[in-house]
């Protein structure tokens, strides 16, 4: 067996979340192993809808004309983004 720096840990897990991660892995077509790893990495990624959230406060000072411009430039720019 080869040596990797992958660090091996036994893991308990209660039988039930076992289960789902069994069927979210077949689900996502990957091995329990690459289930849990892209599980716990997805958890340390940006909270994306937070950040937007967050950006989107600064609309709340805006008068009716700016903040109707701003809706436009938004929609206009997730039009772009879907397209990806």
């Amino acid at each position: 067996m080869p040596q990797t720096d992958d660090q091996r840990h036994n893991l308990r897990l209660p039988l039930e979340l076992k289960k789902k991660l069994a069927h979210s892995a077949v689900d996502n077509g990957r091995s329990m192993n690459a289930e849990i790893l892209a599980r716990l990495e997805a958890s340390f990624a940006p909270d994306t809808a937070r950040e937007i959230e967050n950006l989107l406060r600064g609309l709340i000072g805006l008068n009716d004309n700016d903040r109707a411009k701003a809706l436009d430039l938004l929609t206009k720019a997730t039009e772009i983004l879907s397209k990806r």
